[in-house]
């Protein structure tokens, strides 16, 4: 079990999980939780800027764990359980729903944003990682590839802090259950409890193809599943997933 770990509430930074970067090159090593009031260089998955407005939550967790790249992978698996169950508690009428790896979604619209980063730790042992997470709960950016929306849209009113107060809860209870790595199949078996139905119609871009077919779970290594027309199934380790049609041409 970790243990509780300590809050440091800031203004403006760049980013969380640039600061809590920072603060582990210092010698940090958590578990420790930075949260900011707005962001002026957020940042998402491939280097994508996310839009960080005051009003919403930006948080990351910085911690140590003496574990290989292989089973640090499974954390972004147990990061989306533990958003889907705090938006779950927060908003229970939304009914949210996981889309591989990590994006929370109401009525196919995103509502976070998870960033999970590592580095050898620099006092020796182990890995550094920093799990990033911004929520939108007073606003929403207006994406050109995929839609989003917020607590605030669905005419839910949520303070960052109080919001923060449930995530670093719902943070505790899947990392207690993924056990650094010895419970990984029962948080396999919660992601998916959450997720979109087996048979749903998505999509999946990756650097030189896309592939349609229908969600059919996750593998016992947390890959995701896509099943075709013919009965062939593929293994996704990697890719932007879409629900419905492929993305539009030129989008990120």
């Amino acid at each position: 079990m970790m243990t509780e770990p300590a809050l440091e509430w800031l203004g403006n930074v760049g980013s969380t999980n640039e600061e809590a970067m920072a603060r582990a090159k210092a010698g940090a090593t958590g578990p420790l939780w930075i949260a900011a009031d707005q962001q002026t260089g957020g940042r998402g998955r491939s280097g994508r800027s996310w839009a960080s407005e005051p009003g919403n939550l930006y948080n990351s967790l910085l911690f140590t764990i003496d574990k290989p790249p292989m089973v640090l992978a499974q954390l972004s698996l147990v990061a989306g359980v533990a958003v889907h169950e705090a938006i779950s508690e927060l908003a229970p009428q939304l009914a949210p729903v996981l889309k591989w790896p990590n994006d929370v979604l109401i009525d196919g619209a995103k509502i976070c944003g998870i960033l999970i980063e590592s580095q050898l730790n620099p006092s020796g042992g182990g890995h550094t990682v920093v799990v990033g997470v911004g929520i939108n709960l007073a606003h929403h950016p207006d994406l050109p590839d995929r839609k989003a929306t917020s607590l605030a849209a669905h005419g839910v009113g949520v303070s960052p802090r109080d919001a923060w107060s449930v995530l670093s809860g719902t943070f505790a209870k899947s990392l207690d259950l993924w056990s650094e790595g010895d419970g990984f199949s029962a948080i396999r078996q919660n992601w998916q409890g959450r997720a979109v139905k087996i048979g749903t119609m998505v999509s999946v871009k990756t650097k030189d193809d896309v592939w349609s077919g229908c969600f059919d779970g996750l593998d016992s290594d947390g890959a995701m599943v896509l099943k075709f027309a013919g009965g062939e199934r593929r293994r996704i380790t990697f890719g932007d997933v879409h629900i419905g049609a492929p993305p539009p041409a030129g989008a990120a």
